[in-house]
């Protein structure tokens, strides 16, 4: 079979399924083809004339989309056609897609190819601080967090950064807590402004948000995770979750609606029952947000001796799925398999994936 691949990145995807005919261009000669959607979209019209073009001329296309967002969401929403299959970074409900777990398999590749870091951390131990909170750059839901925290004068009881403005600078108030840096890390570009900002560590080429803070999370007892976005149409699945799940830690998710029901499809299991978390149910995002502040409020009541103990079957289940899964090679697998599949002659002659 003949591949046309559309970027590098779709190229060695190819190579690691072993195809041997990659083009670089389209012709009458290739088969299927394989598109990474671009991101952000600023160009979606250009995108979207080679994507009417293929569709039409091949067998079966697929679009990778490792980052969900209102426009990408958008655009895969508007873009249907029955030979089009997309490979997301996380769930769209109602929607019939594949999975393409790039932030897990990313960020996992350095630990499970270092597991013994991992055995730097404590989690089971009383620690002096109950939350991290690490917020990354300003969005409406991580203020939210930000402003509970700040005007509760609880600064004691957390380890909270948030960025701000274009210099990605710490806001004022946090100052004083200034970066907590794992040791063995080398800024690969000028200084640290963003959480994306390359590094390398232990030898290894990463994103600085993709290393596990083990000297934070040593400090405190459970993670605030602040998700990407909080769209209630989707949900993101990022690092950010997948670092707490490797430390066995409990953690509250300000993120969109069902994103804990979304996350527990894919063999993990949540904290309900020791703490309340009907705030995944609520569409609204005020009395979401509201809803896990009053558990945020509920473990800082609580001894953590006890709520460690409750938590440690639920933390180890889920570690040892985020360890054990194949998330490349489930990809893989399902990247093969639709990419083999040829649709019916009926369905190859199609314009449905014009704009309307």
């Amino acid at each position: 079979m003949i591949v046309y691949a559309d970027t590098p990145i779709c190229e060695w995807w190819l190579k690691k399924l072993k195809v041997s005919c990659i083009k670089k261009v389209l012709d009458d000669s290739v088969g299927l083809a394989l598109f990474q959607l671009p991101y952000p979209l600023s160009n979606d019209e250009k995108f979207l004339e080679k994507l009417n073009i293929t569709a039409k001329q091949c067998w079966q296309v697929v679009v990778l989309v490792s980052e969900l967002h209102k426009e990408t969401v958008e655009f895969i929403a508007l873009h249907q056609h029955p030979k089009i299959k997309y490979f997301i970074c996380g769930v769209i409900p109602h929607f019939e897609s594949y999975h393409l777990m790039d932030w897990f398999s990313t960020t996992l590749f350095f630990y499970k190819n270092n597991i013994e870091v991992l055995g730097k951390l404590v989690p089971y131990e009383i620690k002096p601080k109950t939350f991290d909170i690490l917020l990354g750059r300003q969005k409406p839901h991580r203020s939210v967090v930000y402003n509970y925290i700040k005007q509760n004068q609880l600064y004691n009881k957390v380890i909270m950064t948030y960025l701000q403005g274009k210099d990605g600078g710490l806001l004022s108030e946090q100052t004083e807590i200034g970066y907590i840096w794992e040791d063995d890390i080398e800024l690969l570009e000028g200084e640290y402004r963003w959480t994306v900002t390359p590094v390398r560590y232990h030898g290894q080429n990463m994103s600085l948000s993709q290393i596990i803070p083990i000297k934070i999370y040593n400090q405190t007892a459970y993670t605030i995770v602040a998700e990407t976005n909080y769209d209630n149409h989707y949900s993101f699945f990022t690092e950010k979750i997948v670092k707490p799940i490797l430390a066995e830690r409990l953690f509250l998710v300000f993120s969109g609606q069902n994103y804990l029901k979304h996350l527990r499809s894919f063999g993990f299991r949540t904290f309900d029952g020791i703490i309340d978390e009907t705030y995944d149910s609520i569409s609204n995002h005020d009395d979401r947000f509201k809803a896990i502040i009053s558990q945020m409020d509920f473990l800082l009541s609580q001894p953590q001796e006890l709520i460690l103990k409750k938590i440690r079957p639920i933390t180890e289940h889920n570690r040892q799925i985020m360890l054990s899964t194949d998330w490349q090679g489930q990809f893989l697998k399902e990247l093969q398999d639709v990419l083999l599949f040829q649709p019916r002659k009926n369905l190859l002659d199609s314009s449905l994936l014009t704009r309307t």
